[in-house]
């Protein structure tokens, strides 16, 4: 493993195998062994078919590893924690240690959760695609380029291999070679797609980047072309299916994925361009009292909850600070023969499953993590108090955010199509 502290890294990274990735096997065994061989090179016992589709399928998984191994030694260059691999049902994924940046951050620094994929390619081509996990588009571009190099020269490799490969014997191992080479180049194309979560919008951003200096500008860039690449895959793909076969639902699928990741990743470009210049303490709700976890739901009711005429309380241990949030949905519901004994600790929301922020926060960076965690419905503000220990200052709900955006042409910004924010003059 390698960190940035400048810790020895390892030969390699951890390599965890998920039952999925057996089924993933069975199912190009099947493919290769049964369909595409016997059709291809008929004549051979069924014994060879059956080696040649698990071999098929042993390499391609051996491609798609080496992609990911070669990803990892790119991200360790870059100074990044690489904390795995796993071989699954889509293929292989390279987890990186989260960056803080500002989808997991919880805004005191630590991160929301302990892992995220950075990469990965799948068998169909559907891996996970490259994330912002870095926060660096460089070192994504650079991650990137590593994987695809692998996929492209194994691909071409074995294309080679197979178109050359004699008849007779080594027929059936020409096209096992053959198949799996130009799967391999398939993916290698379909990475290549720019979209904002593939190999291939990486790299576009990191050109972008280098070229205006402007990340927003590059994730424009990235989002444009993404959508570009929906619509071109979804014509090819109907095209392709009255032509050649149901084939082209495939391309109509990645069309359809790329499409909604472009068209999502232009919204939030454009709420973060509206949201710019604010900050979570100019629309949060400020908080009511918090609730002492050891205080009866009757009690809480009645001297705090019920005349506060608010929806979401803090909740504090003995020591004093903030273990939680709990709702007054929650408190209510707890039955009323119940209430006199029952403790607000009952019904509290540990705050690690709660989005959370500081007052001093831009709110476009903490807009997207109720997404991430919704257990409280609201964005909880975290400040320290006068004794030192965090407490809940205000909350940040889907109202408060709706209202900050529709409360933009007051402040005299108006947002652009490609999702830049600009004041009128």
């Amino acid at each position: 493993m390698s960190t940035k502290d400048g810790s020895r890294p390892t030969a390699l990274p951890p390599i965890a195998v998920r039952p999925g990735l057996f089924v993933s096997v069975a199912v190009v065994t099947v493919l290769l062994g049964a369909l595409t061989l016997p059709a291809t090179v008929p004549g051979r016992p069924g014994f060879a078919y059956f080696s040649g589709g698990v071999l098929g399928a042993g390499l391609l998984v051996a491609i798609l590893l080496g992609a990911d191994l070669a990803r990892a030694a790119a991200a360790r260059r870059a100074g990044i924690t690489v904390t795995g691999i796993t071989l699954g049902a889509f293929g292989s994924r390279l987890g990186l240690a989260p960056a803080r940046d500002r989808s997991t951050d919880r805004g005191d620094g630590s991160p929301l959760s302990g892992t995220g994929p950075l990469g990965g390619t799948g068998p169909a081509g559907t891996g996970d695609p490259l994330a912002p996990a870095t926060g660096d588009a460089l070192a994504d571009a650079a991650v990137a380029r590593a994987g695809l190099t692998v996929t492209a020269l194994a691909g071409m490799v074995l294309v080679a291999a197979g178109a050359l490969a004699p008849g007779g014997t080594l027929a059936l191992v020409g096209e096992l070679a053959l198949w799996v080479g130009t799967f391999a180049l398939l993916i290698t194309v379909v990475d290549l797609l720019p979209a904002p979560r593939s190999a291939g919008g990486r790299i576009l951003a990191a050109r972008v980047l280098r070229r205006t200096g402007d990340e927003a500008a590059a994730e424009a860039a990235v989002a444009r072309a993404g959508v570009i690449t929906g619509w071109t895959l979804i014509v090819f793909g109907a095209a392709a299916t009255f032509l050649v076969g149901l084939v082209g639902l495939w391309a109509i699928l990645l069309g359809w994925l790329a499409l909604g990741t472009s068209r999502l990743a232009q919204t939030q470009e454009r709420t973060s361009a509206a949201l710019r210049g604010v900050f979570v303490r100019d629309v949060m709700i400020p908080a009511p009292e918090a609730l002492p976890s050891w205080k009866t739901v009757a009690a809480a009711l009645d001297e705090t909850v019920l005349p506060s005429r608010a929806s979401v309380f803090g909740v504090r241990d003995f020591a004093g600070p903030l273990i939680g949030v709990t709702l007054l949905r929650d408190l209510a519901a707890v039955p009323a023969d119940d209430r006199d004994l029952a403790r607000v600790a009952r019904v509290t929301i540990p705050l690690d499953r709660v989005a959370t922020a500081r007052p001093e926060e831009p709110l476009a960076a903490v807009a997207s993590r109720l997404a991430h965690r919704p257990a409280a419905g609201v964005i909880v503000v975290v400040a320290d108090g006068p004794d030192g220990l965090p407490g809940m200052v205000g909350t940040v709900g889907p109202g408060e955010l709706a209202r900050a955006l529709e409360t933009t042409p007051l402040h005299g910004r108006v947002v652009t199509p490609t999702g830049f924010g600009r004041r009128r003059r």
